[in-house]
């Protein structure tokens, strides 16, 4: 149930990042949607809305073939497992802020008896030098969630590329926010940036917006094995509808908007810098989204937000991060339709006043 403090705000940068339909406001503009495309006749993965999605991102991301599963945990686990049976090494090779390693509750190690190894240090993203030949792939996050959408530049992502390829290293592309990538990378394609990588998912609810979903895409026979775990792992749906059609109807939309979301993301780092008691990482903003580290414990953070709920009514995040030994937290700010259209006048006080209620707590 959503937090009735958060209700009450007139401005809300949680998830979803964009303002949110009802129900039968989307269901509405799904079933409009479909009857234009003629999408009407199979609502089925095998039917032509799937094979249109899927066949639309692995042509965006350079890849061989696609396959849409319902959530970003089976379609990495899936993945995962396939490298893994390939090379017969059950080591996978994780960033310390993988969502496989926080956010999972061991399902890699539980469900697929593999064995994750963290490589590379919090804070910075992966580099060539992390990675080691005794292993069946690296997951490579881009970006990187828990850094605030850090990237590595253009010269180190190259280097990790030609590293893993001179190590006979697969590399998975953890690319659930890939979409925000290309103004970073010089507007190089998403087919440029995933060269070099065996095998990529793509989220497609986080800022595209759908109600569920992912995509995994790699060579046509990664994906043929794909196709089997999914049906293993029960992501086979019947009817995956209005999930599948929903995110087709609206990923050319989304990706327009993005370098837009970037820029405005780069425009608040630049606002937000100059507050006492606020750092912002990055600065400038590599993606859409931006971290406020905050000298404080999660509960002071939270309660500063609460506040500034109450008098600016602006709902700043769900997402307060400690996860580094205490020595500070984040508030995740991710920019989508609704940070667009907020005031940079109302954006900033609200800040200032959770700078300030965070240094009269402590």
């Amino acid at each position: 149930m959503t937090n009735p403090l958060r209700r009450a705000c007139t401005v809300d940068l949680a998830y979803p990042y964009h303002p949110a339909d009802t129900p039968a406001g989307r269901m509405r503009a799904v079933a409009e949607f479909m009857e234009a495309e003629g999408l009407n006749d199979d609502a089925s993965l095998a039917g032509p809305a799937a094979q249109r999605l899927e066949g639309k991102i692995a042509e965006l991301t350079g890849m061989e073939a696609a396959a849409w599963f319902p959530t970003g945990v089976m379609a990495q686990c899936a993945a995962a497992q396939i490298h893994a049976e390939r090379t017969g090494s059950r080591t996978i090779l994780l960033h310390p802020s993988s969502h496989l390693e926080l956010h999972e509750e061991g399902g890699p190690r539980h469900l697929h008896h593999l064995d994750p190894r963290q490589i590379g240090r919090w804070g910075k993203p992966l580099q060539a030098e992390d990675l080691s030949a005794d292993a069946a792939c690296a997951f490579v996050e881009l970006p990187q969630r828990h850094d605030g959408g850090a990237l590595p530049d253009w010269e180190a992502l190259q280097a990790l590329k030609a590293r893993a390829a001179g190590l006979g290293l697969a590399l998975h592309m953890d690319g659930a926010r890939l979409w925000s990538c290309r103004p970073f990378y010089g507007n190089r394609s998403y087919a440029e940036i995933a060269e070099g990588f065996s095998s990529l998912y793509v989220s497609l609810y986080k800022d595209i917006g759908a109600p569920i979903g992912a995509v995994l895409a790699g060579s046509a026979d990664f994906i043929r094995q794909a196709r089997i775990w999914r049906v293993r792992m029960g992501g086979a749906l019947v009817a995956p509808w209005p999930a599948v059609p929903d995110a087709l109807r609206l990923l050319d939309k989304r990706l327009a908007q993005m370098p837009g979301f970037v820029a405005r993301a780069c425009a608040l780092s630049k606002l937000f810098s100059g507050i006492e008691g606020i750092t912002v990482e990055p600065s400038p903003a590599h993606t859409n989204m931006i971290n406020l580290r905050l000298d404080c414990t999660g509960d002071m953070a939270r309660e500063a937000r609460d506040d500034v709920a109450r008098v600016h009514g602006v709902w700043l995040g769900n997402n307060v991060w400690d996860l580094e030994g205490g020595r500070s937290v984040v508030l995740e700010i991710t920019v989508g339709e609704c940070a667009q259209l907020a005031r940079d006048e109302v954006l900033l006080a609200a800040v200032k006043h959770l700078a300030d209620q965070i240094a009269r707590a402590s």
